[in-house]
């Protein structure tokens, strides 16, 4: 027993502990003796603090959300405010956002109570995000391009007189004041219907897309505008979003931009219709468009006019020609009328004195006619008369009666000219030149 505990013993002398303190300070010495490297990676996360900037990038393998590695970082706000003047100040600047490929030079870290290892940013090289952002940028151009996206919004046609705007930008925004001040500066009655959105930081996406919507509710928008001010080049970054881009170059109306960058081009811009400078500059090209029609409409008027006005001087030269041609074709008829008139009346006139000749002849000899055709006619009927009494007279009854006839008559008037009209007992009347003798048949 003795042996063993002497064993323990000797043990417990040679094992060294240390407390969590200890242990913790020992490891930050270990981690922070290593130099500062370059490491790349995509922005997972992002806040800022008062205290500073909070920021995490991870590794992705291709096609999946759920990142291999991450690796918390943090910065000074001295230092973020640095690398921010930096990236500002580049040819091409950015935004530090989600997503973001980025290569920053970092120190390694051990923030002790927490036992949190984290890793403290130093620098920025700004070369690799701007590669990597021109390789995503080109990439999406590409398949738009491939989608036929590029051109489908300028394939639309455009109103002659595009009155009717739809206008997306910022709410209470310089891009606003410019925009509707040179529509309501020109002598066209402009309609606009104005909805808010977004035109910077990580909301523009989805704030643009969302007023596209809204005003494709209203099927009478001759075009729709979306402008902003001149602002950092960073925001740029903002309208090269691919769902932003589809949205527009599937848009059914034709879609102009302005978003305020006379040199620096985004994506958006390729899928309009009409990219433009600056918003001034895309009311102005409202206005011109407003502008050539108007002019192109009067000078079809003035041209219609001037051929109306030159129509009715050579119609009038020609109705004056056809006019003195009638006159004169009309006076020779009536000249011709004339003397065809006075031959006819010369031979109504000769015609009329042989007839009127020719009746008073015809009316003398009728007139003697008549005279010896009178005597002759009544004549001839004093004979005819003559005739026709003696007619009557021999067949007078009283002549008849005169000669020794005799009529029977019944007690009614009636000639009896048959023995059995009568019976016995009946009354006749016999009548004879110089009386009546009435009898009784038995």
């Amino acid at each position: 027993m003795t042996g063993k505990g002497g064993s323990l013993k000797k043990m417990d002398q040679e094992v060294r502990t240390f407390s969590v303190t200890q242990y913790m300070r020992s490891l930050k010495n270990t981690v922070e003796a290593t130099p500062a490297v370059w490491v790349h990676g995509v922005i997972s996360q992002i806040a800022e603090k008062p205290s500073g900037v909070y920021l995490s990038i991870a590794d992705f393998a291709d096609g999946d959300v759920k990142p291999k590695a991450t690796l918390a970082l943090y910065c000074y706000t001295a230092k973020y405010d640095a690398i921010l003047a930096k990236i500002s100040s580049l040819s091409q600047p950015f935004t530090l956002k989600h997503d973001l490929k980025v290569n920053f030079l970092v120190r390694a870290e051990l923030y002790i109570p927490y036992g949190k290892l984290q890793a403290q940013i130093l620098d920025i090289d700004p070369v690799y995000t701007i590669g990597e952002l021109a390789l995503t940028k080109s990439a999406i151009l590409k398949r738009l391009a491939m989608d036929g996206l590029l051109e489908k919004n300028k394939q639309l046609e455009l109103a002659d007189v595009p009155l009717r705007v739809g206008l997306i930008t910022g709410e209470n925004t310089a891009a606003y004041k410019d925009f509707t001040t040179r529509l309501e500066a020109s002598p066209f009655a402009f309609e606009v219907t104005t909805v808010y959105a977004r035109m910077q930081g990580n909301e523009t996406e989805g704030s643009i897309i969302a007023a596209l919507e809204q005003l494709q509710s209203d099927p009478n928008l001759d075009v729709v505008c979306i402008v902003r001010g001149g602002g950092a080049k960073t925001d740029l970054n903002f309208f090269d979003s691919e769902a932003l881009c589809r949205a527009v170059a599937n848009y059914p109306t034709p879609v102009f931009t302005g978003i305020g960058h006379e040199i620096d081009r985004c994506l958006l811009d390729e899928v309009a219709y009409l990219s433009c400078i600056t918003p001034t500059d895309c009311a102005k090209r409202l206005v011109e468009r407003v502008t050539d029609s108007w002019n192109r409409m009067t000078d079809a008027m003035s041209s219609i006019a001037d051929g109306a006005r030159d129509l009715l001087t050579e119609s009038n030269k020609q109705l004056g020609t056809m006019g003195n041609q009638l006159q004169q074709k009309v006076f020779g008829l009536i000249q011709n009328e004339k003397s065809k008139h006075v031959l006819i009346a010369a031979s109504i006139k000769k015609d009329t004195a042989f007839y009127i000749k020719s009746e008073h002849e015809r009316l003398d000899r009728n007139h003697e006619g008549l005279k010896q055709g009178s005597r002759k006619i009544l004549d001839l009927a004093k004979s005819q008369f003559e005739l026709v009494t003696e007619k009557v007279k021999n067949a007078d009854p009283k002549t008849t009666l005169a000669k020794g006839y005799s009529l029977t008559l019944d007690e009614n008037g009636k000639f009896i000219r048959k023995a059995s009209q009568l019976k016995s007992g009946d009354t006749i009347k016999t009548r004879l030149a110089d009386g009546d003798i009435l009898s009784v048949v038995q």
